[in-house]
């Protein structure tokens, strides 16, 4: 039995072991995006190339965190410096 597939505005980002995986939603009839997490600060560079592919020339709208801990608010900054995203924690 084969694994369901993700809608098409879904996006996971699968990150190796002592990372966190990102979502990238985009909503294609309004160009609204929205990443769920932001990876280590380390990796930051590696978040805004897998994230500016995936968005394909469109604005980064959003920026939501689930929580404070390093793995997951730590390409804030550089997301922030690149698209200026509205961040939500």
């Amino acid at each position: 039995m084969s694994a369901p597939s993700l809608p098409a505005t879904m996006r996971v980002f699968e990150r190796g072991w002592l990372s966190a995986n990102n979502v990238l939603f985009v909503d294609d009839g309004t160009q609204d995006t929205t990443l769920v997490d932001t990876g280590y600060v380390a990796h930051a560079a590696q978040t805004v190339a897998l994230v500016e592919a995936a968005l394909d020339g469109r604005p980064l709208r959003r920026v939501i965190n689930t929580h404070l801990h390093s793995d997951h608010c730590g390409g804030n900054a550089a997301l922030q410096q690149r698209w200026q995203p509205r961040t939500a924690i």
